[in-house]
């Protein structure tokens, strides 16, 4: 856990830096423009390359402006998740050394558990279990096969 919460860090603040850089280069790209629209208007440059140099530059923003929003999102995400794992920590340490399963603890650790419907395709019964834990941090898959279980009651 330590070591993927340090790589998330990582990625984290590196997807800070290049959003940082994203903006500042269209706020940049904003001064850019009203400078070229004073130069074409002062005559200075013509108005084909004025159409060529703002095209360029309405594209680079509307790309760099696509890419702070996917970051956006994906920096709102990751930071939810690295306080869902902290939260999530936090509630199992406090059940590290437990002897028994109560209640009270399976409700504070588990979200759910779906039982799927039994499949008999293979000649005996099986059936897929999944734990989802609080906080959106793990899913547990099981798999119950009746063979196994079979076996045992009739060695008893």
């Amino acid at each position: 856990m330590d070591n993927s919460a340090q790589k998330q860090t990582s990625e984290l603040s590196k997807a800070k830096k290049v959003m940082k850089q994203a903006e500042k280069r269209i706020a940049e790209l904003d001064r850019l423009f009203t400078r070229l629209y004073e130069d074409n208007v002062s005559c200075k440059i013509s108005d084909e390359r004025f159409s060529m140099m703002s095209a360029g530059y309405e594209d680079e923003q509307k790309k760099l402006r696509a890419t702070v929003t996917e970051l956006t999102s994906y920096i709102e995400t990751a930071e939810q998740k690295s306080s869902d794992v902290t939260t999530f920590i936090q509630a199992v340490q406090k059940y590290e050394h437990i002897t028994e399963l109560t209640p009270e603890i399976m409700h504070e650790l588990i979200e759910k558990i779906v039982i799927h419907a039994p499949d008999k395709s293979s000649g005996h019964r099986t059936q897929q279990i999944e734990i989802h834990y609080r906080f959106n941090v793990a899913v547990t898959t099981a798999v119950a096969d009746s063979m196994k279980y079979d076996k045992k009651r009739k060695a008893a």
